[in-house]
Order: structure tokens, then sequence, then C-alpha cells
């Protein structure tokens, strides 16, 4: 089943990174629940996008990576059970295997060929083969010549023939027709490639920028700070695109959850930052009057609220508040 096959992969990835409690990881996230990480890890039913993202981005794993598994993962898989040591069972009217192979093979060979040759080029024609020997019956030859092999060897040979003719027609007749549509995508777009190349999958606003989370150079997660105290939360981030950071800030990813909680500004300043460059992004913020824990996530935008990340994973800070 799929959802368990992937469910698999994302547990392998969960122990990769110290096995961490599904609490964490949404305090990490801070956009799904615990329930619903947990739900993606057990397989109860394939996950959606938005869920798997959130569980890559608290793994801190490649997401661009993870979007292919997941799309893969949905692809259905074919799978044709024979017993081993055993053939499979052929009824006593149709060829044999390795005769309709054998008619196979040539028909695809020289139907593709064609499919695929040079316009204006000499190609060769594409016939069911009629003259050919099938395995079984280069056995029935082999039998001494006398009336009753000689008729035996007839009476199977009639029987196969309106198959065999059949199963060569077919086969020849569906591969020409691939070969016509090969020849009409690659006539309308330069290359029968051009036609199939799909989109690649882009995480940032603009092409070539991107960043990449230091440290936390203040505050690190887990530190107890007491009721209504305040306290400068620092972050370090790095350039490591190829654009120029200019007017850009941290925003709040959930301004109005935890009314009672943590109180911080909506967004702060991002100071401008060259390719290649770091920059401390810090923001001030004034603890609870009530012990528990405080989470508040952040991600990059522009002057108008426009992520620049929208498939990343945000910074955060997590306090325990204490009395």
């Amino acid at each position: 089943m799929a959802a368990e096959r992937f469910a698999e992969q994302l547990r392998t990835l969960r122990t990769t990174v110290g096995n961490p409690s599904f609490r964490k990881m949404a305090g990490r996230s801070g956009r799904i629940s615990h329930t619903t990480l947990h739900e993606a890890a057990a397989g109860t039913r394939f996950p959606s996008w938005e869920t798997t993202r959130e569980f890559v981005r608290a793994c801190e794993a490649d997401e661009v990576q993870w979007r292919r598994e997941w799309e893969a993962a949905q692809r259905p898989v074919t799978v044709r059970a024979v017993p081993a040591g055993e053939p499979a069972p052929v009824d006593s009217d149709f060829p044999a295997e390795a005769d309709i192979q054998n008619i196979v093979d040539t028909g695809v060979s020289a139907a593709m060929s064609d499919a695929t040759d040079t316009p204006g080029a000499g190609r060769p024609s594409v016939t069911a083969p009629t003259d050919r020997v099938p395995e079984g019956e280069r056995a029935l030859q082999g039998v001494e010549d006398s009336p009753g092999a000689e008729a035996k060897a007839t009476a199977a040979r009639r029987q196969r023939s309106p198959w065999l003719a059949a199963a060569a027609v077919m086969v020849v007749v569906s591969v020409a027709a691939v070969g016509v549509i090969i020849r009409e995508r690659s006539s309308r777009d330069g290359s029968a490639a051009a036609a199939v190349s799909p989109t690649p999958f882009s995480d940032a606003l603009i092409a070539g920028d991107s960043s990449k989370f230091i440290v936390d150079a203040t505050i690190p997660d887990g530190t107890q700070v007491r009721v209504n105290s305040t306290f400068l939360k620092v972050w370090t981030l790095a350039n490591v695109g190829k654009v120029d950071w200019h007017n850009r800030f941290l925003a709040r990813t959930n301004p109005t959850a935890d009314a009672d909680g943590c109180k911080v500004p909506d967004r702060v300043p991002i100071g401008d930052t060259p390719p290649g460059d770091k920059v401390n992004i810090s923001v001030q913020v004034t603890a609870p009057n009530h012990p528990g824990q405080c989470l508040v996530s952040w991600k990059m935008v522009d002057e108008h609220g426009q992520e620049f990340f929208p498939s990343r994973r945000p910074v955060y800070f997590m306090v325990n508040v204490i009395a």
C-alpha cells in the first residue's frame, strides 16, 4: 500500500535525525499538529504535500528531493506474481510464450527503427514474419519422419498459425502507431523529449534566491525565562543564493494566535545582505504573565507580506516561561 511504504520512508528520515518527538517536530514547524505528523508516520492514509513538507522541514531535510519522493510514491506499481520454479500456465490452443516473444521482438525492432529513422532515409519495411519457425515447431521438426509424427506436426502448425499471425499483426500495428505519434511530436516541438520535459520544482519566489539558517545567536530553544520578563532573540541567517537581499523582513506566521503568549511585533527588518554574507536578525520579546511554553514562528517576506521561500520551514523561538 502506497501510504504504508511512504510512511516507512518518513519513519526512516525521522530516525536519521535522532527520532525527535512529534510534539517537538510540530513546534519546529509551527504550522501543523503533532497528531497529523504521527498519522503520516503511521501510514493510516497517504499524507498531503503540506503535511509531508512540514514533516520534512521539522527533520531539516531537502524539500525538493522529498517533493520528488512524495510524487513517486503515488505512482501505481504493477506486480505480476509467478510461483518460483513454475512456468505460467498456457492454454494449448495458444502459441507458446517463446513463439510470441520471437514475433514481438522482431515486430518491435522493425517498427521502432521505422519510427525513429530520419525522414527520407531508407527504412526497413515492417511485415508480420511468416517463415519463422517457432521454438515448439523446431522440436517437432526433429522428430523422425514418420506418418504419425508428421501428422502431429501438421496439426500443431494449423492450430497455432492463426494465433501467431493475429499476435504479430497486433504488435506491428500498435508499435507503428507509436512511431507516428513520436514523429508528429518531433516535428511540432523539434524533439520528442521536448514534448514531455517536466517543469522543475522550485521553492523560491525569485530564481537563484536562497537562504540558510546558521545559528540561534541568543536564547536557544528551551531556554527558561521569567514571567513578564523582556529578552532579545537573535538569529543568524546566510544569503547562499545569487540575489541581493533588500527591503526584506521576518514576519510572524501566526500573528493572531497565542494572544496571551509572548508579545512580539508583527514583523522585524532584515538588513541588506549581498550573496555570500550573513546577517543577524533580532526581535524584542516580552514573556507572558503566566508559566508555560511560548513558541513563535517567522518567515522572510517583502514589504507587501509576500513570502520569499513559501515551502521552507520557518525560523522560530521556543522558551519555557517560569514563575
